[in-house]
């Protein structure tokens, strides 16, 4: 072979593969070789370090830039958890926390409030109406809880049926969870706690139960049925918490939530989200004006304390993986999936080959559905299948391993599925692991990954 034909193979070569090589050589170098990794990829030219810096013209090179190629199949990169700073946390007493909630919040392994807490609790006793934004998992129940229930010791109902604080919660969990820890508050200084949810308004409408209720807790639909009957008034409430403020806010509910805020004119009103509505609905226009916010630094934020693994992978590919995932874990885990049809056969499928797995979704009766929720917090089964219903406020502090089979499309339900691992509370070692198939899940990546 002649040199100048070689010299025309090498130029043929390097023409074919100059943009690979191009964005390679122009990656940033590092300041040092200590620094930690961020981001390792199974392509590790494409590992970020924390000392990696870019200027605002570089391009950020991506693990998952390529990853609508029909080749990127089988490739993976990992968000690696990153140590902070330890949170300074406040003792209660320097709060002026009544010491019988202290004592309650002791029984339930609380010493100490975070940053965020000691924040928002004088913030209750202001003239202003509150927005409470945070990240999942941060206390933020405890940050509305402790201050109304302190603030209602000395102001308890004047009559039946007439609480002095309501909570407002979109779904029947949620309703018992917080209630639950409501009512263990109350008890240390003889308040009251009633929980109301669907399913059984028109029994209690027909045969209504009377008597001292200080803090009322329920769902949208129970609460606007009985006020509007008259089994319950509110016409003393003092307090009105609108927890999972960015789901209460949609279209879904607003009749609804407009009947319980014609109601409550003379309250407080607290909104309480993991993520910041966009807007308020016309309904709350009126106190816009007086909504003070105490936002947290980390929200909308991905969590920096779990360990985050994306897998490309065809549909196909899903199932096996998954089986393969659910026979090796030994650990509390969540599986989410976008669709009541997939978590049904999600279940059905891991049970078929000899993996025990709880399930719930939206098209269950909810006595199964409890049942099913039960099975897996008292460590019957390892694995709970599930939609969205799970991935909002339910105390999950036990699960150590979230797993994406569907790969949400919005960044907003992303935030909420992990938030259930990584919380205040929760076990060191958490992970997410994210099965990544269509188009779209592979755009929502892209963002992660820059963040």
């Amino acid at each position: 072979m002649s040199v100048r034909v070689a010299k025309q193979i090498y130029r043929n070569i390097f023409n074919i593969y100059k943009d690979q090589i191009r964005s390679v050589s122009s990656l940033p170098k590092l300041k040092s070789t200590n620094s930690q990794c961020v981001i390792s990829c199974k392509r590790s030219h494409l590992n970020h370090y924390s000392d990696r810096v870019y200027n605002n013209l570089d391009e950020v090179p991506l693990a998952s830039k390529g990853w609508n190629h029909s080749k990127a199949k089988g490739d993976l990169f990992t968000i690696n958890p990153i140590t902070e700073d330890q949170e300074e946390m406040i003792p209660f007493n320097l709060l002026n926390i009544n010491s019988n909630l202290i004592n309650a919040l002791k029984k339930q392994n609380i010493d100490k409030a975070t940053s965020y807490q000691a924040k928002a609790i004088p913030l209750l006793n202001s003239d202003n109406h509150l927005m409470l934004a945070a990240e999942t998992g941060c206390g933020k129940t405890i940050s509305y809880l402790l201050p109304i229930v302190q603030n209602l010791i000395g102001s308890r109902a004047e009559d039946l049926n007439s609480p002095k604080a309501l909570i407002v919660v979109p779904n029947r969990e949620l309703a018992y969870q917080i209630g639950e820890v409501a009512q263990k508050l109350a008890e240390a200084v003889d308040l009251n706690v009633k929980i109301v949810v669907g399913g059984r308004t028109k029994k209690i409408m027909l045969n209504p139960e009377f008597g001292d209720v200080d803090i009322l807790v329920g769902t949208p639909g129970a609460l606007s049925k009985l006020s509007t009957v008259g089994v319950y008034k509110f016409g003393q409430v003092l307090y009105t918490v609108f927890d999972e403020a960015d789901t209460l806010i949609d279209d879904s509910f607003s009749e609804k939530l407009t009947s319980i805020l014609k109601r409550v004119p003379q309250s407080k009103v607290i909104l309480v989200s993991a993520t910041l509505p966009k807007r308020l609905p016309d309904v709350l226009k009126p106190i816009e004006p007086t909504l003070h916010q105490l936002i947290s630094p980390k929200l909308h934020k991905p969590l920096l304390n779990i360990t985050q693994k994306f897998m490309r992978m065809t549909r196909s590919a899903k199932p096996p993986n998954l089986l393969t995932i659910a026979k090796a874990n030994k650990h509390p885990m969540l599986v989410f999936t976008n669709r009541n049809e997939t978590s049904n056969w999600l279940a059905m499928f891991l049970r078929e080959n000899g993996v025990p797995c709880s399930n719930i979704n939206g098209d269950m009766n909810y006595a199964i559905r409890i049942e099913q929720w039960n099975n897996f917090i008292r460590g019957e089964t390892k694995i709970l299948s599930s939609t969205d219903v799970s991935s909002r406020g339910l105390d999950t502090t036990q699960v150590r391993h979230v797993l994406n089979y569907d790969f949400p499309l919005y960044a907003a339900d992303y935030l909420h599925r992990i938030g259930r691992i990584g919380r205040l509370g929760s076990s060191l070692g958490c992970k997410a692991t994210n099965f990544i198939s269509g188009p779209e899940e592979i755009r929502l990546v892209q963002q992660i990954e820059v963040r």
